[in-house]
């Protein structure tokens, strides 16, 4: 749901740290205790604080804005979500697990879906958008985008481009292979008969095979986005 001015008179919840820096805090724990619970004091302990603060208190809220944690109190636990990103099948899982991870907190969902999954350059906008439509302090406005800005630049180097990717549509180009005889596509990109569509082949030169997987709904908005991300590969690709 959509945040409002008046759904809080303060700044609403947004996370001070960004999403690299939560997945550090949360790596700690994860390689301490794995998914065993815990209680909040010592998971702030093995996050490398002495103890709760005000500074321990912000990390431990923005991990779990981004999903990263479950439970409270005795009860807290390394996510899924994040057992997903530390541990991903493959590289088109990864992607979905940062994507969801980067729109689990309310305020940079609706940040990315205000500007069409894509951060603008400039502070200006997303500051006024902040302030005027959901009522953010002026303060508490700098350290969002502070936090934004660092969130989309992680997922800039580690998926090779800018905005938070749709959850629904994932693209990863690989050497061409073959398929399995029990693949509901063939290596020609076209599609046999089956119910529902995991995986499409395209080849694209005879070097190379672009692997097309759709996961969920492909709206027209999600297809939208897989557009303007191939147009950015493009560029980062032609530079290379």
């Amino acid at each position: 749901m959509a945040l409002t001015p008046s759904d809080r008179s303060r700044s609403p919840r947004a996370p001070k740290h960004s999403l690299r820096q939560s997945l550090d805090y949360t790596k700690k724990i994860y390689e301490a205790v794995h998914r065993s619970s815990i209680d909040s004091l010592t998971a702030l302990e093995l996050m490398g604080f002495s103890g709760k603060n005000g500074a321990s208190s912000t990390a431990l809220g923005s991990i779990r804005q981004f999903g990263l944690i479950d439970g409270v109190g005795d009860k807290t636990r390394v996510s899924e979500l994040a057992l997903t990103i530390f541990e991903p099948n493959d590289s088109l899982e990864l992607q979905a697990a940062l994507g969801n991870a980067s729109k689990k907190p309310e305020v940079f969902r609706s940040l990315y879906d205000r500007f069409s999954g894509r951060i603008p350059t400039a502070d200006e906008p997303i500051r006024a958008y902040l302030i005027r439509d959901l009522g953010f302090s002026k303060a508490g406005a700098e350290e969002t985008i502070a936090a934004l800005r660092e969130t989309d630049a992680y997922l800039t180097e580690v998926l090779g481009t800018s905005g938070a990717p749709d959850e629904n549509v994932y693209l990863a180009i690989n050497e061409p292979r073959v398929p399995e005889a029990s693949s509901p596509i063939d290596v020609q990109g076209s599609v046999q008969s089956s119910s529902s569509i995991d995986l499409v082949r395209i080849p694209l030169t005879k070097d190379c095979t672009a692997e097309l997987r759709l996961v969920g709904t492909a709206s027209e908005r999600a297809l939208s986005n897989l557009i303007r991300h191939i147009e950015l590969m493009k560029e980062v690709w032609t530079e290379e």
